[in-house]
């Protein structure tokens, strides 16, 4: 299923600054961190490739982004509590988790691919497309968070399609135009 990709010029220097240290992957050790695929926890790592790939060479990597504050909200837990992967500061997109669509022993309908088209998904904050609204951005966190964890392409899809009452929707996704190289490794591979 296609969606409509929202191209914002904040989120889209954000999404590259984010994805930094998949540049720094590929002259140093790859980097591991723990990814969910159909509601289980795998660890992963990344090897950077050129910014360009047929999309049937694809599979789908989505970062899923946590609602700004929420850590006042009781359940949520991101696997990066912070990946400040591009040493540049602590800001709400290095509080995430990742998301596979699929993986060699769990296929998904013959979409694996250990080439990974990185989304990002995030909250449909005011400040992402005009001036600032708190009593939006609000209503955005109230409606974000019940989806968190996604643990699944299926979970983020659902929280793609969630809407506010005046039908605006309470996440968008960003195609950051960025490929890796990523293995489903043993949790032990890194140490």
């Amino acid at each position: 299923m296609k969606r409509t990709h929202k191209l914002l010029l904040l989120p889209l220097l954000l999404v590259t600054a984010s994805f930094a240290f998949f540049c720094n992957s590929v002259a140093a050790q790859p980097g591991y961190e723990p990814a969910y695929v159909n509601g289980k926890t795998v660890t992963i790592n990344a090897i950077d490739v050129p910014n360009h790939a047929p999309s049937k060479a694809q599979a789908d990597f989505y970062q899923v982004v946590y609602p700004i504050g929420w850590q006042s909200i009781p359940g949520l837990n991101p696997q990066c509590q912070p990946c400040d992967h591009q040493g540049n500061g602590i800001d709400f997109t290095d509080f995430h988790d990742h998301i596979l669509d699929s993986m060699p022993s769990d296929p998904g309908h013959g979409e694996f691919s250990p080439l990974w088209h990185v989304f990002l998904v995030l909250p449909n904050y005011s400040f992402l497309s005009g001036p600032p609204n708190p009593i939006h951005d609000a209503l955005i966190n109230a409606a974000y968070a019940p989806f968190l964890p996604t643990k699944s392409e299926a979970a983020v899809d659902d929280l793609l399609a969630a809407t506010l009452p005046d039908g605006s929707p309470v996440a968008v996704e960003i195609d950051t135009h960025f490929y890796f190289l990523c293995a489903v490794v043993n949790p032990h591979a890194a140490k």
